[in-house]
């Protein structure tokens, strides 16, 4: 056996093996990955791993290629590295099987002197143990479930709740707090807030944690509201890793109700690997196996129909929006009333059904009212300006707005604020007004400043000043201050975008090593080889893009990164085009056709007939006359 970083090989039968458990590995991969591991003093040419590997079987060499990828999308990028024209090296470090420790050798190479006083030790060790599986079933001890909710406790710590307003709900808060803490490790109030936490989740999470930490950040606030003319607390929470989040609204007419079902819902979600799963996608089938635990959680009915809604799949996200509805007026949640009309306005209108989307829409805000919460609401209005988009009409967008921004500022949700008059500045862009345009970015910056929150926040609005620029060398200027900003993974899409929009700059430039730069700060494999694969074909390096992109369309499907592997399927029919090579076309073209909303197959409809994807129904037509 040989190890390498957290991995286990075996050499014999070409297994591979993590943390005990068996990775799947092809025979070819299997076989690959032990050349290269054997042969690691040396560069392996393509027609060495093609002889060794494959042994005279008729393929091309694009497979030697495809299959590095693969391994390096198990194992980690840095696992084999290309050398241009000469072929693969293994680069991590080999090591044997452990060796057994000194004592253990001294008992090996003695036992047999031994040998009476180790009967006589089995014996009395083994009367021993007798004595305590009696003592276990005698004594009094807690359950399993018990001890596992330590270990999870272990995983949380706890930034003290905050009421909406100072001094107000002052001892409910002190209280909830002080029963928290009897399960979670506090962090003090000067090493940060729950406002803090909401104003910039993952900034605060590395801060206190570090970039590695996984653990889980708890906090959130306490309002006093009332439900059916009845005096309730309600409580907002979020739990906040260096991944993702999860947030939920709890009603109760105590503090000790709502610490009570605070940590049923945490315990919950921790039972499954919401928190771990590194792919967005791979948090769908974690919510759907939460749901099938608990579908009257309404926490995790919105959360699942929010991934469903992302992913396109409206069919599934109406029915469990239809079941939303009635389960929040069954437990009589003002709230998640609100919330379920939000989620149906949303659907119809990614639907297109712009009025029957703005009627649900309008019935959520007036529910929103009801149940006085206005960072909700704030989002709503949002989305309003959504739907009346498409008339064209800047005061009806403006109108929305600027209640979202109001709403916003009520609810103290600077992020919300800032946002609406971003969107202002956006929606203005669109409609080429151009002194508004740049009003409402300005008065976005300000508040950033007026607020002082950290510069992730600035990335969109430089990101909008570049998109706004005349000329090159100023929209040059905003993408680099884009670029000096931190990353999170709430804004990377922008961190990403401009690495594209730089880049196609530095090639325009005759500058092709700053492009490259930028793509080899990427550290996503897939984003990272699909923009190299962008450059090396702006370079005119055909051969060197289509590796690219095929590992970078390797990845995207390994790690379900949908919107990657449709544009690298894309470009890998362009590029075979181009080097009159049909290569796994066949693969790309049923991907499209498998992936790809009709939306998006839609948008792109001229290039996808022209790459034989889809079929032009003009020509179809003339056929059948």
């Amino acid at each position: 056996m040989l190890y390498f970083l957290d991995f286990e090989f075996d050499t014999q039968q070409k297994r591979l093996f993590k943390h005990q458990s068996e990775i799947p590995l092809t025979p070819t991969q299997g076989k690959l990955l032990n050349l290269l591991i054997e042969s690691r003093a040396f560069i392996l040419s393509k027609e060495e791993i093609l002889d060794q590997v494959w042994q005279g079987r008729v393929v091309s060499e694009q497979v030697v290629f495809q299959n590095i990828s693969q391994l390096r999308a198990i194992i980690s990028d840095a696992a084999i590295k290309t050398f241009p024209k000469r072929g693969y090296q293994w680069q991590l470090e080999i090591t044997a099987q452990a060796k057994t420790n000194n004592a253990a050798r001294t008992s090996q190479q003695t036992k047999h002197n031994y040998s009476q006083r180790f009967i006589l030790s089995y014996a009395f060790a083994t009367l021993f143990i007798l004595g305590l599986v009696s003592s276990y079933w005698l004594w009094p001890h807690q359950d399993s479930k018990q001890a596992v909710q330590t270990n999870t406790n272990q995983q949380i710590l706890l930034v003290p709740f905050s009421p909406r307003f100072e001094g107000h709900l002052t001892s409910q808060t002190n209280q909830l707090n002080d029963a928290l803490s009897a399960s979670y490790t506090v962090f003090g109030e000067q090493l940060s807030s729950a406002q803090a936490i909401f104003n910039s989740p993952y900034i605060e999470h590395q801060k206190l944690l570090g970039a590695a930490s996984n653990k889980l950040l708890l906090s959130g606030f306490i309002y006093s509201k009332e439900v059916s003319n009845t005096p309730m607390y309600l409580l907002e929470y979020r739990l906040q890793n260096n991944l993702r989040h999860w947030q939920g609204y709890i009603y109760a007419p105590s503090v000790s109700a709502l610490k009570d079902q605070l940590q049923s819902n945490i315990d919950e979600v921790l039972q499954s690997d919401y928190f771990q799963v590194h792919s967005d996608t791979f948090t769908t089938i974690e919510l759907e196996k939460l749901y099938s635990q608990s579908p009257d959680n309404l926490d995790i009915l919105t959360h699942l129909v929010e991934r469903l809604l992302d992913e396109y799949n409206h069919n599934v996200a109406s029915a469990h929006i239809e079941q939303m509805i009635s389960l929040s007026e069954q437990q009589n949640h003002p709230l998640y009333k609100a919330y379920s009309q939000w989620l149906k306005g949303q659907l119809l209108m990614a639907l297109n059904q712009y009025e029957q989307s703005k009627q649900h829409l309008e019935r959520a805000s007036v529910l929103m009212d009801n149940a006085n919460f206005n960072a909700l609401n704030s989002e709503i209005s949002k989305s309003l300006s959504d739907v009346v988009a498409h008339e064209l009409d800047f005061s009806l967008i403006q109108k929305h707005l600027y209640k979202s921004a109001s709403q916003a500022r009520l609810a103290n949700r600077p992020v919300q604020e800032i946002r609406a008059y971003t969107l202002l500045s956006i929606k203005a862009f669109k409609l080429k007004l151009e002194k508004e345009k740049y009003d409402y970015l300005y008065q976005a910056k300000t508040l950033l400043a007026d607020h002082q929150l950290d510069g992730s926040h600035y990335m969109l609005i430089f990101y909008h000043f570049a998109l706004f620029a005349k000329d090159l060398e100023q929209k040059q200027h905003y993408y680099l201050k884009v670029l000096q900003q931190p990353v999170t993974p709430e804004n990377y899409w922008v961190y990403f975008s401009v690495s594209e929009q730089l880049a196609n700059i530095y090639l325009e430039k005759n500058e092709p090593d700053l492009a490259i730069k930028l793509a080899e700060n990427i550290n996503e494999p897939a984003r990272r080889d699909m923009l190299f694969a962008q450059i090396y074909h702006q370079m005119g390096q055909v051969d060197v893009a289509k590796q690219h992109a095929q590992s970078s369309f390797n990845t995207a499907r390994m790690k379900h990164i949908d919107w990657v592997g449709l544009a690298m399927a894309m470009k890998l029919l362009e590029l075979n085009a181009q080097l009159n090579e049909d290569t796994d076309s066949m693969i790309y073209r049923h991907y499209i056709r498998d992936t790809a909303s009709p939306r998006w197959q839609q948008a792109r409809q001229d290039i996808l007939i022209k790459l034989g994807v889809i079929s032009n129904p003009y020509e179809q037509d003339k056929s059948i006359i």
